[in-house]
């Protein structure tokens, strides 16, 4: 009777583990299913929209090909709150998703063109069928498709920037999913050590023209870190065409150089037209970006701002 109640309370005890295990509090940071959890927040809240439930993600990850339109030319959303409670700025590079968590960084590439941008993502819409994103007049301008009004598009997030710009320290996420799983709890026990045999004596001739070394050596301090040299290749640029005639990418580089005031340089890269010429780098994006409508107003429509 004394055995069958001690395995019972061993039962209980096993149980209350696990439920202890189960139940702990969740990390915004982290979620079980290998995708990185977003805070809960007002605008996580599901929402009804002309009789449409919509409900937003709980993690950033998400990529989709689709159709983008832009609103604030001149209409009444100028101005307005948007659901994270900001003003919004037609002129401001931002935008508005249906189910994204908010706020978070999303790259929009403009399929049609090639053009792409980082945008944040703080408002709710496109309630229009068949749209997957709405873009401020701004972005729409950067994209290429202001006038034409719509644009077929890939947008993906970009986890860190969202993390970023939410607070969290994306390395720490990083370190969390690096992390190996739990030990499980029920685990064998160690075997025992072996045993240590001991010698009744050694031979004196072992401890024979042995000189005494100091326990602890002297350690020389590590050299200073060099100091990392900021390459030319690395920063904002405007990425202007590609040619498979190095001589043709050569004859633009050298018009640019007589109309634009940053620096025009000519890369090779991999792939059919492997001559592209290439303007920057800028010490900011607005600077690139008027580079960009420069370029545009010259006739340079597949101009594309890159970060390297």
């Amino acid at each position: 009777m004394r055995q069958k109640f001690s395995q019972i309370s061993v039962v209980i005890c096993l149980c209350s583990l696990l439920a202890a295990c189960s139940s702990g509090p969740e990390t915004p940071e982290f979620c079980s299913l290998g995708k990185t959890t977003s805070p809960k927040k007002a605008t996580s809240r599901p929402y009804q929209i002309k009789g449409i439930w919509y409900y937003p993600q709980p993690h950033y990850e998400y990529e989709e090909e689709g159709m983008a339109s832009y609103y604030g030319g001149g209409d009444i959303f100028h101005g307005r709150p948007t659901a994270t409670g900001e003003r919004f700025d037609m002129n401001e590079v931002t935008a508005a998703h249906k189910t994204l968590p908010l706020p978070c960084v999303v790259k929009v590439v403009n399929l049609e063109n090639g053009r792409e941008i980082d945008v944040k993502v703080n408002d709710r819409g496109p309630f229009v069928e068949g749209r997957i994103i709405d873009l401020s007049r701004r972005t729409a301008q950067l994209l290429g498709f202001e006038k034409k009004g719509t644009a077929k598009v890939r947008v993906y997030t970009l986890v860190p920037e969202s993390l970023a710009l939410n607070g969290i320290d994306p390395s720490s996420v990083m370190l969390v999913k690096a992390l190996p799983p739990p030990p499980s709890l029920v685990t064998e026990s160690p075997p025992p050590p072996a045993a240590v045999v001991m010698t009744t004596s050694l031979p004196e001739a072992l401890f024979e023209d042995q000189e005494e070394t100091p326990l602890l050596a002297a350690v020389e301090p590590p050299p200073p870190p060099k100091k990392a040299k900021v390459s030319a290749s690395t920063g904002i640029f405007v990425d202007v065409e590609s040619y498979a005639n190095q001589a043709e990418a050569s004859a633009l580089s050298h018009s640019l150089t007589q109309n634009m005031t940053s620096p025009v340089q000519s890369v090779t890269n991999k792939g059919p037209q492997p001559y592209a010429v290439r303007v920057g780098p800028f010490p900011s994006l607005s600077q690139a970006n008027l580079a960009l409508d420069q370029l545009a107003d010259a006739g340079h429509l597949k101009s594309r701002i890159v970060i390297r």
